[in-house]
């Protein structure tokens, strides 16, 4: 069996996409960069936080594996994941989480999988629990720092879907999360302008039921 490379990564740098890719011509969306070296991808935030017109970088090379690896070795990496939870009326389920909309998720224990690292945080999350995995919707990349350290988030996304219709669930406050919600699909304008990119890329992505 053989599998395909990818052909192009994305990760969120300042909530604004960074697009590694193979194939790129002068008309791309954002501003093109050809063969970056280590100093040029070491100081992608401080181009950003310099340049905040600037609404998309798309950086090309023929070694894409290779780029991205060596953006990748700049960070700590941190391995999470998360479901996009549906209930048995279409609903979505949301959080409030330390003032933005936002959905389950966190970090992967030592020897968990990922889909039940995503089944776990949703219950310890929000309470609810009863849920069946129904699909694979990939992965989404994130920078940040803390306590002086940069860090790369790889979050796994599924799709699941839970058995009731009237759950209420717990926020789970020492995580910073203040309210649960389910929400009609599709996702209010209002909503999806208050969490983050890389989220609202995904949401937007899923197919129908």
């Amino acid at each position: 069996m053989t599998f395909d490379m990818p052909r192009m990564y994305e990760v969120y740098i300042l909530n604004r996409p960074v697009c590694f890719t193979a194939d790129a011509d002068e008309t791309a969306a954002g501003l093109v960069l050809r063969e970056p070296t280590d100093p040029v991808l070491r100081g992608l935030p401080a181009l950003l936080r310099s340049e905040p017109s600037v609404e998309r970088i798309v950086l090309v090379s023929a070694q894409l594996e290779q780029m991205w690896m060596r953006f990748c070795l700049g960070y700590k990496e941190t391995l999470a994941a998360g479901c996009i939870v549906e209930n048995e009326r279409g609903e979505m389920l949301w959080i409030e989480r330390k003032g933005k909309w936002d959905l389950p998720k966190g970090k992967v224990e030592p020897g968990e999988g990922i889909e039940a690292a995503a089944v776990r945080e949703v219950l310890e999350e929000t309470g609810i629990g009863e849920l069946e995995l129904v699909g694979d919707l990939g992965a989404t990349y994130h920078t940040y720092e803390m306590n002086g350290q940069v860090e790369l988030k790889t979050t796994f996304w599924f799709r699941a879907r839970h058995r009731g219709a009237d759950t209420v669930g717990v926020p789970q406050a020492e995580e910073g999360i203040t309210a649960i919600h389910w929400v009609s699909q599709p996702i209010p304008e209002e909503m999806l302008s208050g969490t983050f990119a890389s989220l609202r890329k995904l949401v937007e992505g899923i197919p129908p039921r």
